[in-house]
């Protein structure tokens, strides 16, 4: 498996609140986007990575939805408890998109807007469903699926890791293939760039992932990087 990972702060803002797990031994990998604009995002992200990671660790044997879950249902229980804890972080919370990768098999976890695509067969599918306002909307036919990217309500979280004593995750399991790519990113990049512009970006420099993933992250900071930006990029051997 091949692995390329891009941070960046972005044009605008003065602190990366994004945090990132990559741990290939154990196929996992997970990027996390603090709440912008509220005190403690980037406390948020970086604890419910580690919260992610332990639990994952502590549990070698296992590989399935369940342990996904369970692992950001633990991180949303500590973030949870830091944030009432702690006056100055009152109100933190964050996303959390969670890829396990076992035996050409994919077990994804969703809260938020951060965002897990699929590249296969020079075809690019999402796989996890904003957790916003705005997607709410284009279920019940509000919204068309153009209007809702730049629609105010884009922006308005209807889900998130510690916000609440409890949360409901995404999940899904699917196959993959050799040649299949994964890409995780918060919406920093989701936001900027179609699944098409990402698609075409990943066709012009065939199997070089460094180069994929900066010119992704160059493209968004081009179009005003207004948000923190992080992605992973995994292909399957």
């Amino acid at each position: 498996m091949k692995v390329s990972i891009v941070t960046d702060t972005g044009n605008i803002r003065s602190r990366n609140e994004d945090s990132y797990l990559v741990d290939t031994a154990r196929g996992l990998f997970a990027v996390c986007d603090g709440m912008g604009g509220h005190r403690g995002g980037d406390v948020a992200s970086r604890l419910a990575v580690r919260t992610i990671h332990a639990w994952i660790k502590a549990n070698p044997s296992d590989q399935s939805i369940n342990l996904v879950e369970g692992a950001i249902q633990q991180a949303n229980h500590k973030v949870w408890e830091a944030s009432q804890g702690n006056p100055d972080l009152r109100g933190m919370g964050t996303t959390a998109t969670v890829a396990l990768i076992g035996e050409n098999r994919l077990f994804m976890g969703h809260v938020g807007d951060s965002a897990l695509f699929r590249i296969s067969n020079n075809h690019i599918e999402k796989l996890s469903r904003d957790h916003t306002l705005a997607e709410q909307m284009v279920s019940k036919g509000l919204l068309s699926e153009e209007e809702c990217r730049s629609c105010a309500y884009n922006h308005i979280l209807t889900r998130a890791v510690g916000i609440a004593p409890q949360v409901q995750v995404d999940s899904c399991e699917v196959p993959l293939s050799s040649g299949d790519a994964i890409l995780i990113c918060s919406d920093g990049l989701s936001d900027l760039l179609t699944p098409q512009d990402m698609l075409a970006i990943y066709q012009e420099y065939p199997r070089d992932l460094d180069k994929i993933a900066r010119e992704m992250v160059q493209t968004a900071l081009a179009r005003g990087g207004y948000d923190n930006i992080t992605l992973i990029l995994l292909l399957i051997d």
